[in-house]
């Protein structure tokens, strides 16, 4: 999923850039640097608790800003193969049963027998019915444009009035 943001105020943006190109850049650096980190936040709190492999969903997915003079690109997103199952949903199909004893091992607190029990009985469910997308990416950079947006707005402000004013 993109997010694309409408830059209030462009024009001023553009001469702006060439007089002060380095504030100019911090600026916009400092409204995508928040931007991302609160997407990330968004999609985390989105995202089921599980045990998975290596460790939580949730504590796996990260974010990056990749800044150059030509584009600003912020990310979110995780190395985990089964995100994309989670976030997606699944059609009816015999899971693994393992990362499922792992997964009812740390949330439901069972061991032994009785964690492989159970795990079993979701699996099956699971080969019945697959399962629901949690969508935790979707609805969270949903949930961010409006954030974002205002970010990005009060950046261009600042620098429309800071900058704007100091090369007046």
């Amino acid at each position: 999923m993109t997010v694309r943001i409408t830059a209030k105020g462009f024009d001023a943006l553009t001469e702006l850039w060439q007089h002060s190109p380095a504030k100019v850049q911090e600026q916009l650096s400092s409204a995508m640097n928040e931007s991302v980190a609160y997407a990330q936040y968004q999609v985390v709190s989105r995202t089921p608790l599980g045990s998975g492999d290596g460790g939580h969903l949730a504590a796996s997915i990260n974010s990056e800003v990749l800044i150059n003079p030509a584009v600003s690109i912020g990310y979110v997103g995780t190395s985990k193969l089964y995100a994309e199952a989670v976030e997606l949903g699944t059609k009816p199909h015999m899971p693994p049963i393992e990362p499922l004893v792992n997964w009812v091992e740390a949330v439901l607190s069972l061991e032994g027998d009785e964690a492989e029990r159970v795990a079993t009985l979701i699996a099956l469910k699971i080969n019945a019915r697959g399962t629901t997308g949690k969508l935790m990416f979707k609805e969270g950079l949903e949930a961010s444009e409006p954030y974002i947006q205002a970010r990005f707005n009060e950046a261009m402000k600042l620098m429309i009035n800071k900058l704007g004013g100091a090369n007046a």
